[in-house]
């Protein structure tokens, strides 16, 4: 009997030591990676003020653990978004790091509408959309428009900084609007600082910049954790854009140039009812695969309505169809003007090389190239004869820009 309740009082023991042991293992292991998690996000090169807490490493633990799978979406879907914020960025010298806002607000999905009503890539909500000029009607919604929304949020962003010289703040106030962020300020003894003030800002504020932060280590480090972009299908990542004048239809488009019609309004989210109103000055945009933009243009269009040339189109037979061809010099004054616009996702960039062949004689000096993978701006400035500091300065970089492999680039 004795040796029974030796032998329960063992085994009790072990389990309970083993209990221990696991439990100081996987503290130890938190704790390892809690000191990883300091060491790179200290290592991150922001504008934003970064202070390392529980609710930071707590949303670096999801987006990395909890919801790793959604996490490799949306860093599949950078490919799709991020070239072109990157180039707004650029052109408003504005730091490259905003564009993980984008991730935090909306996962980079252009067809998110949250429970609050804000819509789009940024989030923006109906009056402050309005405020900025964009159309919301029952036909379209340009809080959806990539393009547009990209554009808007970012003057919204500046205008922000300019009042609070501090993009911490700005980025508080892009989500919950100056006048909270002035208040919290006030009830803070007027400290200017996000960190000082924040237990007077709304809850979804105050974890805003722990979110930003989380994010911003998810897509430089996502690699160290064995995570891998997901996958994008080729009709979804190689695309195009040309203005629309006539009222068309996407059900029509689907069936005439054979796009499926989920990869249509996957595309051209802004259009809510499937319809492309008509407009005098071409405002509104549609985005196509790049395999059935020739027949489009061909049919609908003319060469010097597209934003975006593809690299599989014929540009010159195009060029040879078009009765007005001197207005090529016009389609490249749009992109040197709209460079937001030009979406540099293309498999490669043959277009780019030929615009100068069609280019007036004062317009010869504007040329748009785009980065191999392992092609650095120094290879560039080397091949083209010019200074780094030169490139630097046509291109509005700093030493701190972040100029991602296939990125567009005025040379």
């Amino acid at each position: 009997m004795n040796s029974v309740k030796y032998k329960i009082r063992l085994l009790c023991f072990l389990a309970l030591s083993m209990l221990w042991i696991t439990a100081i293992s996987a503290t130890e292991a938190k704790s390892r990676s809690f000191a990883d998690y300091i060491k790179r996000v200290e290592n991150l090169n922001t504008v934003v003020d970064i202070r390392i807490n529980e609710d930071v490493t707590g949303y670096i633990e999801h987006f990395i653990s909890k919801r790793k799978r959604e996490s490799e979406e949306i860093l599949g879907r950078t490919s799709l978004y991020f070239p072109m914020i990157e180039n707004v960025i650029r052109e408003k010298n504005l730091p490259d790091e905003l564009k993980y806002i984008a991730v935090i607000e909306s996962n980079l999905r252009p067809d998110v509408v949250s429970r609050q009503g804000a819509a789009g890539l940024w989030q923006f909500m109906k009056g402050t959309a309005l405020l900025f000029g964009m159309t919301i009607d029952k036909h379209v919604d340009e809080r959806r428009d990539v393009y547009k929304s990209t554009d808007k949020a970012l003057d919204y962003l500046r205008i922000l900084y300019n009042q609070y010289g501090d993009w911490t703040l700005a980025l508080a106030a892009y989500n919950c609007g100056s006048g909270k962020v002035n208040k919290a300020i006030n009830q803070a003894g007027g400290k200017m600082d996000y960190w000082h003030i924040r237990k007077y800002l709304p809850k979804e504020t105050q974890m805003y910049i722990p979110k930003f932060i989380a994010a911003s280590y998810l897509m430089n480090y996502y690699y160290m954790h064995g995570m891998s972009p997901a996958a994008v299908s080729h009709e979804l990542k190689h695309t195009s854009t040309v203005r629309v004048f006539e009222k068309m239809s996407l059900s029509k488009i689907s069936e005439e140039f054979g796009v499926n019609m989920e990869t249509l309004r996957f595309l051209n989210p802004m259009f809510v009812n499937g319809m492309i109103p008509a407009s005098k000055d071409g405002q509104y945009y549609l985005t196509l695969p790049e395999t059935a933009m020739f027949a489009f243009v061909e049919k609908y269009s003319s060469p010097e309505h597209l934003v975006f040339v593809p690299s599989n189109l014929n540009y010159d037979k195009l060029m040879a169809q078009n009765a007005a061809r001197q207005k090529s010099a016009e389609f490249v004054t749009l992109l040197k003007n709209r460079s937001y616009s030009i979406r540099d996702n293309s498999k490669r960039a043959e277009f780019l090389n030929k615009l100068k062949d069609n280019l007036n004689p004062e317009t010869k000096q504007f040329k748009l190239y785009k980065l191999g993978k392992k092609e650095s701006l120094m290879d560039v400035a080397k091949a083209q004869n010019i200074s780094l500091e030169e490139l630097m300065r046509i291109n509005n970089f700093t030493e701190n820009s972040v100029i991602n492999p296939g990125s567009v680039i005025r040379i």
